[in-house]
């Protein structure tokens, strides 16, 4: 069966915590069942394990070859792997022949199949849900030029990307510790924080999210006053607020345009062709409208996390893991368009724009790739820039510190180094907490005394990272005092 997992969760963490593997199988286990299967052609049961093994590598083609001769489960994986080769037409045939041949067996076990928290679905009533949303969505492919595409490190892969001030930034979730209390964070029934948020050009705008004890995600927005201080956080919506339905339980990725208005935001669910899709919402009155998947090529069947939009810079972004590279997300950069345009719907080429096989189709002759290049290039650095030593460390004059290089004394340098030592301490046991967390929530009641232990190592963590965070303040400002 395809991969439906809390993968996103676990992505937003640091490396300190390890992102998932996305591919579990080795080279050399996958050659292993296929040469079984050649040896022996018509042993549907060695043809199966081959078409799964392939099916696990992405290599979906090949698997289809396999699957076709690996019995009435093998109707299935063609039907999954079809599906993740856009091929919708060929996905539901094969689902609906596997459903005509359904053992009661084979149905007890697509039926242990649970999606968004919730148990008792059947897995196959969930695939021709996305079969059908795949066709639909390919259906309007926006065409847009794709300028560039970078991988980079999953664990805070936004501090890649680099936005005109206008345009607000994207920070970590240590900004939210230093403006939402833990006893705020404790009424607003928020167990974890995660990054990255979105700051608007003033600095008076926060949208944030965090997650509950039962793994489930909320949006909030946080005001400053005219005085300085933060107003109490507004929680903007959760999924069955915003969605209408509870179909899903994560919201996450925030990005909001500089009108105000328009968010973008990656959530799972009913209305996801992937594990997270990207969304867009606009804020009235009565708060945020329902929210509208944008579409190919931004989302695929993978996970696609973030877009956002430089409009000063005439840029968009959006990053996704489509391409499975070990604990790495693609981010690409693309012209964006005040009016959308999509490709017709009987383009030759459709999927290859819809996946992305190639930038370089993306491209025309007319546009100078190489001046927006040196554009993005030259946009100014700062918190959304991954600097020499790969951390962000903020002092509370608003120095940004990126790089041993500049810290000038040796014991500023030692304190950094405790100090991201003690944070990689933080993330991991943050990552196995939320981890146990989704469990419970999804049935295991024995991990109670586990949670409660984790939830006061990490309190334990905390202060631990708090202190030694004021001892790179207090070497800082040591430093300067002494030549005052």
């Amino acid at each position: 069966m395809m991969n439906i997992s809390f993968r996103h969760i676990i992505l937003s963490l640091t490396a300190a915590a390890g992102v998932m593997p996305l591919c579990a199988i080795t080279p050399e286990e996958v050659s292993k069942a296929v040469a079984q299967a050649k040896e022996a052609p018509k042993n549907q049961k060695l043809n199966l394990a081959a078409g799964n093994a392939l099916k696990e590598a992405r290599r979906f083609k090949e698997a289809v070859t396999y699957y076709l001769k690996g019995g009435n489960s093998g109707n299935l994986g063609a039907a999954e792997s079809y599906f993740y080769l856009y091929d919708y037409d060929n996905a539901e045939e094969y689902l609906d022949k596997y459903l005509e041949k359904r053992t009661k067996a084979e149905e007890a076990k697509d039926k242990e199949f649970s999606a968004g928290g919730e148990d008792g679905g059947d897995w196959t009533d969930f695939l021709r849900g996305r079969i059908e949303l795949g066709r639909s969505m390919l259906d309007r492919v926006e065409k847009i030029q794709i300028v560039d595409s970078i991988n980079v490190p999953a664990d805070e892969f936004y501090k890649f990307i680099k936005l005109g001030k206008s345009a607000g930034r994207l920070s970590d979730e240590m900004q939210i510790e230093n403006t939402v209390s833990s006893d705020m964070l404790r009424q607003l029934e928020v167990s974890s924080l995660w990054a990255p948020s979105y700051i608007s050009e003033s600095g008076d705008d926060m949208i944030w999210y965090g997650s509950t004890d039962n793994g489930d995600s909320k949006m909030f927005e946080s005001i400053r006053l005219a005085d300085g201080s933060w107003d109490k956080p507004v929680e903007l919506f959760d999924y069955s607020l915003v969605f209408g339905d509870s179909n899903g339980s994560w919201v996450s990725y925030p990005f909001l345009m500089s009108d105000g208005v328009t968010l973008y935001f990656a959530a799972d669910g009913d209305s996801s062709l992937g594990e997270l899709d990207i969304f867009i919402s606009r804020r009235d009155s009565d708060g945020f409208l329902q929210p509208s998947n944008i579409g190919m090529p931004y989302n695929s069947p993978y996970n696609d996390y973030l877009y956002a939009v430089d409009e000063e810079n005439g840029i968009g972004w959006w990053a996704t893991d489509r391409n499975q590279l070990q604990d790495s997300v693609t981010i690409y950069t693309f012209i964006p368009q005040d009016l959308r345009i999509n490709y017709p719907v009987d383009e030759p080429n459709l999927t290859d724009y819809a996946k992305v096989t190639s930038i370089a189709m993306t491209q025309t002759g007319e546009t100078d790739y190489d001046a927006i290049r040196a554009k993005i290039a030259d946009i100014g650095t700062g918190q959304n820039a991954r600097k020499d030593d790969g951390f962000v460390f903020v002092l509370p004059d608003g120095k940004t510190i990126t790089s041993f290089a500049q810290l000038s004394l040796p014991s500023s340098v030692d304190a950094m180094k405790s100090y991201l030592r003690g944070r990689e301490q933080y993330n991991k046991r943050k990552a196995e907490l939320t981890k146990m967390r989704i469990a419970y929530g999804k049935g295991d009641k024995s991990l109670t005394e586990k949670i409660l232990s984790a939830e006061q190592q990490l309190e334990n963590s905390k202060a631990d990272l708090l202190r030694l965070k004021n001892a790179v303040i207090s070497q800082e400002y040591n430093r300067k005092s002494q030549y005052r």
